[in-house]
């Protein structure tokens, strides 16, 4: 007989008091917006590729991320394209 493979459990995080209620609102909301603005969807064969990677995150920061719903590490990757893009932009570059 073939066994079924465990399931990861998943941890479900707190927030601890204090911490998470010390952004301030502008900044959360700025960084949401961010995240939600997409420049359309992409064709299946244009995504760009992928590349895992090992990052240390401030705790309250990988709280408030996965406060926001599933899809933290996407919502992450939309935020550092859209600062990329930006910067790009303003040095004059493509």
């Amino acid at each position: 007989m073939t066994r079924k493979p465990k399931k990861a459990k998943r941890k479900r995080v707190r927030p601890r008091p204090g911490r998470v209620g010390r952004l301030w609102a502008s900044v959360d909301d700025d960084l949401i917006s961010l995240a939600d603005q997409e420049a359309g969807a992409e064709a299946r064969w244009n995504r760009p590729r992928k590349q895992q990677i090992t990052i240390r995150v401030d705790v309250e920061v990988v709280e408030w991320l996965r406060s926001k719903g599933p899809g933290y590490q996407t919502r992450i990757n939309r935020i550092l394209r859209r600062v990329m893009m930006e910067s790009r932009k303003r040095a004059g570059q493509r």
